[in-house]
């Protein structure tokens, strides 16, 4: 990075880890993408509809007040074959309201924010599916 900061890649992978729990244990997620939920971190070739999976997890320091801290953009994907477009919305709604209300917790770490910034659902090219994209803010600082 330019001012030589080195983003720390253990963290990255607590903060996954602690969304990825939070996801998953949430009522609303599990009755949208069934119970465990379908909501993975590419763990699975070939998932059951509808499912969601993280696609990307951007990474770039973000300290104020003297504090190093570390923002953090993920990217989700819901992929559904049924219920058309309302469902895709459905499934997507419920990811962002378990963002809103969840108490993500990365060990090591504060969450200074967290919340949904951008949200589509649109046909696949194949025209049999819907996909949703559904990104991600959060910031965090180390504990001390």
């Amino acid at each position: 990075m330019a001012d030589g900061t080195i983003l720390n890649t253990d963290a990255e992978c607590r903060v996954l880890k602690a969304v990825m729990n939070a996801l998953r244990a949430d009522a609303g997620v599990q009755a949208q993408f069934g119970k465990p939920p379908r909501v993975y971190d590419d763990e699975t070739q070939g998932p059951s509809y509808p499912y969601a999976t993280l696609e990307r997890h951007e990474t770039r320091a973000q300290g104020a007040a003297g504090v190093a801290g570390t923002e953090h953009i993920l990217t989700f994907a819901v992929a559904s074959r049924f219920g058309g477009r309302a469902y895709a919305k459905e499934a997507l709604g419920a990811l962002r309201a378990a963002v809103e209300r969840a108490d993500i917790v990365p060990d090591g770490q504060i969450v200074v924010l967290a919340y949904p910034t951008y949200g589509d659902v649109f046909r696949t090219r194949d025209r049999q599916a819907f996909r949703g994209i559904l990104r991600i803010r959060i910031i965090t600082e180390e504990a001390s």
